[in-house]
């Protein structure tokens, strides 16, 4: 199935169950928010029907402007950009409007996502435009804090449109006026070069849709974020897709894996690229093993791609919801919040699917047991051959997240007669999902047999979330702890930290601009080069260089005039001995000449 932007309606299919409880009464709303990308796909392959029956809810599934359609952005900073994330919200006041007709309660309405659609669900959190129209909210494989999430060049992808299209430029107005009149197809047949792990068209902070950065919101005007509860999680492998069958199968070799790696590193980061891309690949390769196999270095770089992309950024950001820490990198238990996080990690496979054992279960897998495809014999575009085990994990995921949708708590069991709770009781574990904070982390891993676990992958996540924030910092802002004299332990060497003060307060990081487009030009990606050396350093000691290049050159050329004199002298004073010995022998005969001459014997 081919899914392009083109289509720009927004249109709401509903799916939901025929006899809504008691008497007739409201039962909640589930809105689910599609993504894949942000350039293409659609709410109409996802069929919410099992979903409805079984969690006795209300389904609903959206279509929203995609691509530059619904994320170009306003090239003077005059308008909005975001019209996709309006269509959203616009859906989201349709259904407090009208979802009563349907049986459903406008009062109880969670939205969920998965990929890019849960990035959705992170911003719609963080609008002041969508305050008030949900009030849960369940995040799949993806957040606001994703490097993708946010388009932070589309202005410049923008102009390149434009410039394409030879369309004026200094005035949004009048750019979108000759866009208006090219033909659709002619505007998306525009080749435009995204680099790799980032987003060409796509959401932007535009002050009035989301007025600041996410992680900013979030740290520091939290009150908005942390309204609603929050259910979120990944699978054990996120970035599948970002490699080929062949390298999943064969492996890949230590040059590949550098190449990928660098190309990461240079479109996320700016400082220290070298640092980062060599604790990467020390952090993730299993150097345990004598001689790194193909398929272990696959391995490694895997699991390196899906933390930095996915991850990380949504463990970070249920710390954010759960604990609001002071800063980026250490979080306090000390804040509570009304609302409750859970943090879950899918890692069964299912046993008739499309990929591969070995790996685990591949980012997506989860969705065909929440809308419950195991249950029925085909369902959308899910695999259609589950086992009976397979079909009693995807009543356990349902029930969940239904609960989750009607209570805030995926562990309570809805009353006697509206649930499926009591069909469970022998055929699954039951296990009690503990509520997430950031410092017991605690999360459920779901399989066949789930069970309660904390800190997932902490060694490895710790890099992300602590050591790559402090190490990718320009620095000079923040003195070493060595200078405060509490931090340390022992005597010190008083000098040293007298000399290593004064150089701390002086110096000042930049980037060094010619360096930066030398090394663009290798490998893929754009990037910026490390500046990790104080300027002042350079300045002192290119000034020793030339100074004592400047003093050599000078004793070398005393020393070649002296030689050269002392060349010149010895030689003169040789040919005066000569000129001197020959004008004696001259006299000599001479002399004896004229007493010869005069009679003399």
């Amino acid at each position: 199935m081919h899914l392009y932007p083109s289509s720009a309606g927004c249109h709401i299919p509903t799916q939901h169950k025929g006899i809504f409880g008691k008497q007739g009464n409201k039962v909640p709303v589930m809105v689910y928010i599609h993504g894949e990308s942000y350039e293409w796909n659609a709410g109409n392959p996802y069929d919410g029907r099992v979903l409805a029956s079984y969690g006795n809810v209300v389904v609903v599934t959206i279509n929203f402007r995609l691509g530059i359609l619904g994320f170009l952005p306003a090239v003077d900073r005059t308008a909005r950009g975001n019209y996709g994330l309006l269509d959203q919200v616009a859906a989201l006041h349709w259904i407090q409007e009208n979802i009563e007709e349907f049986g459903g309660d406008a009062d109880n309405v969670t939205i969920f996502g998965h990929g890019y659609g849960a990035a959705f669900v992170n911003l719609l959190m963080l609008s002041p435009m969508a305050k008030g129209l949900f009030h849960r909210a369940i995040m799949q494989s993806g957040s606001s804090l994703s490097p993708w999430a946010i388009a932070h060049d589309s202005i410049e992808h923008t102009l390149h449109v434009a410039r394409v299209l030879d369309c004026p430029v200094q005035h949004n107005t009048a750019l979108v006026e000759c866009m208006r009149k090219r033909d659709l197809q002619e505007i998306m047949n525009v080749e435009i070069k995204t680099p790799d792990y980032l987003t060409t068209f796509g959401p932007t902070v535009d002050g009035i849709v989301l007025p600041q950065d996410p992680a900013e919101i979030m740290e520091r005007n939290s009150a908005l974020f942390t309204q609603y509860d929050l259910l979120f999680g990944a699978t054990r492998v996120e970035s599948y897709f970002q490699f080929s069958a062949y390298e999943e199968k064969f492996g890949m070799d230590s040059e590949r894996r550098d190449k990928v790696l660098r190309t990461m590193v240079r479109n996320l980061f700016t400082y220290h690229l070298q640092e980062i891309f060599l604790t990467i690949v020390n952090e993730y390769m299993d150097w345990s093993r004598p001689l790194l196999h193909p398929t272990d270095i696959f391995d490694g770089t895997i699991d390196a791609i899906g933390d930095a992309l996915v991850v990380a950024p949504i463990i970070r950001v249920g710390s954010f919801h759960s604990g609001n820490p002071r800063d980026n990198y250490y979080y306090s238990s000390s804040a509570t919040r009304d609302k409750k996080s859970f943090f879950y990690v899918f890692g069964y496979q299912s046993e008739f699917g499309d990929y591969s054992s070995r790996l685990g279960a591949v980012t997506g897998e989860d969705l065909a047991y929440v809308f419950g495809a195991p249950l029925v014999t085909s369902l959308s575009h899910f695999a259609n051959n589950y086992t009976k085990t397979e079909s009693t994990l995807s009543e356990i995921l349902m029930l969940q997240w239904t609960n989750f949708a009607k209570f805030g708590d995926p562990n309570l069991s809805p009353p006697e007669g509206e649930g499926q709770s009591d069909n469970l009781r022998g055929r699954f574990e039951k296990v009690t999902w503990p509520v997430y904070d950031p410092v017991h982390q605690k999360y459920l891993s779901i399989s066949m047999k789930p069970r309660v676990r904390d800190h997932y992958h902490a060694h490895r996540l710790s890099y992300w979330l602590n050591l790559i924030p402090r190490l990718h910092s320009s620095g000079g802002a923040e003195p070493f702890p060595s200078t405060v004299p509490s931090f340390d332990n022992g005597n010190l060497n008083e000098l040293e930290l007298k000399n290593e003060s004064k150089t701390d307060a002086n110096i000042s990081l930049k980037i060094d601009s010619k360096e930066n487009e030398k090394v663009s030009n290798r490998d893929n990606g754009n990037s910026s080069q490390s500046a990790g050396i104080p300027q002042n350093f350079y300045s002192t000691a290119l000034i020793i260089t030339v100074a004592v290049g400047c003093t050599l050159l000078v004793l070398n050329v005393v020393i070649f005039a002296g030689i050269y004199y002392q060349k010149e002298k010895d030689s003169l004073e040789k040919k005066l001995q000569k000129n001197f010995y020959q004008c004696s022998m001259s006299m000599i005969n001479l002399l004896e000449s004229v007493l010869i001459h005069q009679g003399f014997p």
